[in-house]
């Protein structure tokens, strides 16, 4: 038993049950949280740069979730008082999540429909469309490769003897290509800004956009008005957005601490080959874009600089459609993309082409599954599985649950849905794994936005050479 286990020092149902404090453990760690914070708060009065904030407080967090662990023994099961430090760490890393959550419909919605506006009567929008598809599922491709490669080199499933099949795991529901295509288009576009279906919303807010085009020489003064608001409307929910992003350093500590608390060592320990390989995918990756942004004439350390900040919240927030507002807000105001570049790219990247959730994670799961139940893998098995993953991560939009469903699919897709159980161990730590590949998507979201306007020939490069140009600099001070 641990020296620092004891019994509760609270007792009964307000306490257990409401409040989730019954030791006196769960009071200090909430205690050393606040301390965090206030360390996080002396370094904003400081005046230290956004991203170097987020570094501090992602450090923090891993330090502050490892030592929670030292203490309680790494236990191969939380004890209670570590169950209620994470309610307690989720106040503060959960809430930041649903504050950004809230505005990514209504931040869609107004984007597109600006972006549509705006390019009137301009030939660069489908250019801009197709080119960032083109960008996002290419990627996507070569994140598939990877993760062939790397669940071979580690072998994957190959050592699993004694396969137990987890009655726990099962597979979400997937559909045929034809029905995924039609998915995409809203039947109700109540219901699609429900079930955040974010591609579904952008068709709905295009079309909303190209009317109001076309009926401006008709009705001049109606759409004149309409417009104005559409661009008032922007500015207030990118300025509420900043608002929130700028207490993101703090929600940092919080979300990492507690997904180190909830999961333990153990955990990981248990699955390190293939936590391993996700983590190496995913530099792999950051490595690729950074090669595929230098090839486009934009210097490869200013790039990674300036992504800083978008990869450390995709990385500790585990949701790329929560990091949608810093990913356009860095695009714009410190890469210099165009507006109309960075939302609708911006925007698709958080459900079309996600080189982490349905490129690299569906593969290795694909392998090592394959591995384990001894299916031959050859030339023929990898080709099918690139364009099976490829094609599964245009479908799997809007739908909660992205890495499970991109796995679900795959497996379909390579007839090995029965064996989705197998990767129960896997879906056990999926926290940890979520991590890298969030990174890996807002990572290849930002490579396929600087690509496309590259191409197109709209990117303001000295925005993107300025090492001044912040977002602190650019929101009215909403960041300081």
């Amino acid at each position: 038993m641990n020296v620092f286990d004891s019994g509760p020092i609270f007792e009964g149902t307000f306490f257990d049950k409401f409040l989730a404090i019954t030791h006196y453990q769960t009071l200090v760690c909430i205690f050393i949280l606040l301390v965090c914070f206030y360390i996080m708060k002396q370094l904003q009065n400081r005046k230290m740069t956004f991203s170097m904030r987020m570094l501090v407080g992602l450090i923090l967090g891993a330090v502050l979730g490892l030592v929670i662990q030292l203490v309680a023994g790494f236990p191969d099961s939380p004890a209670v008082w570590m169950k209620e430090t994470s309610v307690w760490y989720g106040l503060f890393g959960r809430a930041f999540i649903a504050f950004i959550r809230m505005l990514v419909i209504p931040l869609i919605f107004v984007s597109i429909v600006k972006v549509i506006i705006d390019f009137a009567g301009k030939e660069n929008l489908p250019k801009i469309a197709f080119r960032g598809i083109f960008w996002l599922l290419f990627t996507t491709g070569i994140a598939c490769i990877v993760g062939i490669i790397l669940a071979n080199i580690f072998s994957l499933g190959e050592n699993q003897t004694n396969i137990e099949i987890a009655t726990t795991a099962t597979a979400k529901q997937y559909t045929n290509l034809v029905d995924t295509f039609i998915r995409l288009i809203p039947s109700n576009i109540v219901s699609a800004m429900n079930t955040e279906n974010i591609v579904g919303l952008v068709i709905f807010s295009a079309l909303l956009g190209i009317a109001a085009n076309r009926m401006e020489k008709k009705n001049p003064e109606a759409i004149g008005a309409f417009k104005l608001f559409m661009q008032g409307f922007y500015k207030i929910v990118m300025s509420v957005a900043m608002t929130i992003i700028k207490f993101m350093p703090y929600a940092v500590i919080a979300l990492l601490a507690n997904t180190i608390v909830s999961n333990g060592i153990p955990a990981i320990i248990e699955a390190s080959s293939f936590v391993l390989a996700v983590y190496i995918a995913m530099i792999v990756m950051v490595i690729v874009h950074i090669i595929i942004v230098a090839i486009h004439g934009v210097s490869p350390v200013m790039f990674v600089k300036k992504s800083l900040g978008v990869w450390l919240m995709g990385f500790t927030s585990r949701s790329s459609v929560g990091t949608l507002p810093m990913t356009i807000s860095t695009l714009t105001a410190r890469m210099g993309v165009n507006d109309g570049t960075a939302n609708l790219v911006g925007s698709l990247g958080t459900t079309m082409g996600m080189n982490g959730c349905a490129g690299f994670f569906p593969a290795l799961i694909a392998v090592m599954v394959a591995h384990m139940v001894g299916i031959e893998t050859d030339l023929q098995f990898y080709v099918m599985m690139v364009i099976v993953v490829v094609i599964g991560s245009i479908g799997i939009a809007g739908i909660p649950g992205t890495a499970t469903v991109a796995a679900t699919i795959v497996l379909s897709g390579m007839n090995m849905a029965e064996y989705f159980p197998l990767i129960g161990m896997v879906l056990a730590i999926d926290p940890i794994i979520d991590m890298a590949r969030t990174l890996t998507n807002v990572s290849g979201t930002l490579t396929a936005a600087v690509a496309t306007d590259r191409e197109v020939g709209t990117m303001n490069m000295e925005v993107f050479n300025d090492p001044n140009a912040t977002l602190e600099n650019l929101t009215d001070d909403h960041m300081d």
